[in-house]
C-alpha cells in the first residue's frame, strides 16, 4: 500500500506493546492506493499492521464487519484485539488495525479455474445475511458521481461521466437483489496458495448494494486483458458463482450493464483520487483506462454476451 504514515521500529513496538507482541523485524508493504501497512514478524506469528487514512468510525465499522464475517466462517482477514480487547487503536489520530498475516499470493493474471474459485467464494459472500449497519450506497458508486461534475479539469471526460450517470440511473432496475457486497474485487484483493483460493481481503468498500454490481466489479477486476473484457473468464466467474447462488433472470440481463457501471465507477474514483483529492501528475489520466474498458463492454452485442456467458 502507499505509505502515508511512516513508522520506525520504536513507534511500531510502542503500538504492539498494547498487544503484548514483541517485534523481531518489519518491512513495508508497497502497492495499493491508500493506507500504510507493515509486515510484522514476531516470535510466534506474522502480522499486518495498518495505519488507516479514513475516519476512525469507518475503521471500527470495518472491524465489526470482519468479526461478523469470521462468525460466518467466510475466508477473509481476521482482526487481532489488543490486550484490553480493542479492535482499533490510534496513531497520531489515525486508526490502527492489526491482523494476522494470511500466507498467500496475489496473482494478477488469474486463469479460468482460479477465477471459478473466486466466483464460488463471492457466491458464498452474497449468501451471508447483510448486517444492519452497512452503508446503503457504494463509496464510489453512481450516487456520488456528481462530486466530479463541472470541475473543468478534463471537460471531455467530465461530460462523458455526466452522460453515463444519467444513462445508468435510467437503465439500472431498482428491483435488483441487494445484499452484503465486497465492492472492490480486483485481483489484488484475492489471495491464492498453490493455485488454490485462500481468501478475499480488503473489505473497506463493503456495503449493502446490488449483488450483480459486485459481479460486474469482479469481472472488471479479474477478467480484463489490455483494457478488454475476456468473456470466457467472465463465464468462469459466473459458473463458480452459480454453484452457490443462482442469478435471477433480471440479474443475468443486467450483468453486462453492471460491468460497464463498474468500469465507469472506477474511472470516477481514479479521476477524483488523482486529480482532486490527492493530485498525482503521473496518474492524472489513469481514469481513461477504465473509459476504454467501458467502451469495449458497450461494443459487445448483448446477444453475443449472453450466449457466451450463460
Amino acid at each position: 500500500m502507499a505509505q502515508y504514515s511512516i513508522l520506525q521500529k520504536k513507534e511500531i513496538q510502542i503500538l504492539l506493546d498494547q498487544y503484548d507482541i514483541k517485534v523481531n523485524h518489519f518491512s513495508t508493504i508497497l502497492g495499493g492506493a491508500g493506507n500504510s501497512s507493515y509486515l510484522i514478524n514476531s516470535n510466534n506469528q506474522d502480522y499486518i499492521l495498518t495505519i488507516c487514512e479514513f475516519h476512525i468510525s469507518h475503521a471500527i465499522s470495518l472491524c465489526n464487519l470482519l468479526e461478523y464475517l469470521e462468525k460466518h466462517d467466510f475466508p477473509s482477514t481476521r482482526i487481532t484485539k489488543s490486550s484490553n480487547g480493542k479492535t482499533c487503536l490510534t496513531f497520531q489520530g489515525k486508526p490502527v488495525l492489526l491482523k494476522p498475516y494470511i500466507h498467500g499470493n496475489v496473482i494478477q493474471n488469474l486463469n479460468r479455474p482460479m477465477i471459478r474459485q473466486v466466483g464460488k467464494a463471492l457466491g458464498k459472500l452474497h449468501e451471508v445475511p447483510s448486517p444492519n449497519n452497512l452503508d446503503k450506497i457504494h463509496s464510489y458508486g453512481l450516487e456520488i458521481f456528481s462530486k466530479c461534475f463541472e470541475k473543468n479539469i478534463d471537460p471531455i471526460y467530465e461530460k462523458w461521466l455526466v452522460e453515463k450517470h444519467n444513462w445508468l440511473k435510467k437503465e439500472i432496475p431498482p428491483s435488483l437483489p441487494k445484499g452484503l457486497i465486497h465492492g472492490d474485487l480486483f485481483y489484488d484483493n484475492v489471495l491464492f496458495e498453490k493455485n488454490k483460493f485462500k481468501a478475499i481481503i480488503d473489505f473497506e468498500e463493503a456495503c449493502h448494494y446490488y449483488k450483480v454490481f459486485d459481479l460486474g466489479m469482479a469481472a472488471l477486476g479479474l477478467c480484463t486483458i489490455n483494457f478488454k473484457i475476456d468473456l470466457k473468464k467472465v463465464r468462469a466467474l459466473i459458473e463458480g458463482y452459480q454453484k452457490i447462488r443462482i442469478l435471477e433472470t433480471e440479474e443475468k440481463e443486467t450483468l453486462q450493464l453492471m460491468i460497464d457501471y463498474a468500469a465507469t465507477a472506477t474511472s470516477f474514483w481514479r479521476f477524483w483520487k488523482y486529480n482532486i483529492e490527492l493530485p498525482m501528475k503521473d496518474k492524472s489520466k489513469k481514469h481513461m483506462e477504465m473509459v476504454k474498458i467501458s467502451h469495449h463492454v458497450n461494443s459487445i452485442s448483448p446477444t453475443e454476451f449472453q450466449k457466451i456467458i450463460f
